[in-house]
């Protein structure tokens, strides 16, 4: 499942989230390298049934998109996912898409998740989703423009991306009582999900090593609501997972992901748990 060309730790250090597009066509070899990576985004860890659309302004005759309140100017094209609810269809739906996202990075367009900020009804017409799917969130995608609006700037400032949690408070051995060392062979590994997106940048994953073992829990924000039938932060774990997977690949870490029963006393308020890595040593 690695389409990748360049360095995924690279591409997810470059990755930003741009709200202001530039008025220019897509190049040809972006567009269909962009709608094959579309069609075929690869498998997600649960199965969930997941699908992903182009909506391209040109070829539909869309005129430019609306549906995002203002928050986005200047796009013309947008990629919309859609997602059979199922027991882990967040996760599904956020490690494929962010995949995409990355992938798209690569052919230096910009694109922003968005989860709350648009109008469902108005993508819910363009890709005919069924009565047991729903579309947890949208990306416009296009070249950047060079410079940003106010609203992009001011929701910049507004989700404090660059104001990341300290290791310390993300990562943890045995218990959430004991930082894990950052020494730890998962290091590289482990500082990309620290630099991945997140809904109002919340940060909601904690990983904890036991053995060989990474577990991964969701440590819900307080007083945040799920929207439209739709977990955000479950959404965000998904993301996490994918920055986790992809990386640890380029780094030569075999490994694959199992849900399972994980003694350890006095979990945190609001935290909950979610999936394993096991390390193939």
């Amino acid at each position: 499942m690695n389409d990748f060309q360049r360095s995924i730790v690279e591409t997810i250090q470059r990755r930003t989230s741009c709200r202001s597009y530039a008025d220019d066509d897509i190049d040809g070899y972006a567009i269909n390298r962009l709608i094959s990576v579309i069609k075929s985004p690869g498998a997600p860890p649960f199965g969930s049934s997941v699908r992903f659309h182009f909506l391209g302004s040109v070829e539909q005759q869309l005129g430019r998109v609306r549906g995002t309140y203002g928050v986005v100017r200047g796009a013309r094209n947008y990629i919309v996912g859609a997602v059979r609810q199922s027991a882990m269809d967040m996760e599904d739906f956020g490690f494929l898409f962010e995949r995409i996202i990355l992938l798209v990075t690569e052919l230096d367009l910009g694109t922003c998740w968005m989860g709350g900020t648009f109008n469902r009804s108005r993508f819910v017409e363009m890709i005919d989703i069924g009565p047991d799917e729903i579309i947890p969130a949208v990306s416009p995608v296009g070249y950047p423009a060079q410079k940003r609006t106010l609203v992009d700037s001011a929701f910049r400032i507004g989700a404090g991306s660059k104001r990341r949690k300290a290791w310390p408070e993300l990562f943890f051995e045995r218990d959430f009582h004991n930082p894990l060392s950052e020494n730890d062979r998962y290091l590289t590994p482990l500082e990309m999900v620290r630099l991945g997106p997140s809904a109002s940048n919340n940060q909601p994953w904690r990983i904890v090593r036991i053995g060989n073992g990474y577990h991964f829990f969701l440590q819900r924000t307080k007083g945040y609501r799920k929207l439209f039938r739709v977990d955000l932060q479950r959404i965000d774990m998904g993301i996490a997972m994918c920055h986790f997977q992809l990386t640890a690949g380029e780094c030569n870490l075999p490994g694959k992901w199992s849900r399972k029963e994980i003694a350890m006393r006095s979990l945190p308020e609001r935290t909950e748990y979610i999936v394993s890595w096991e390390c193939d040593e």
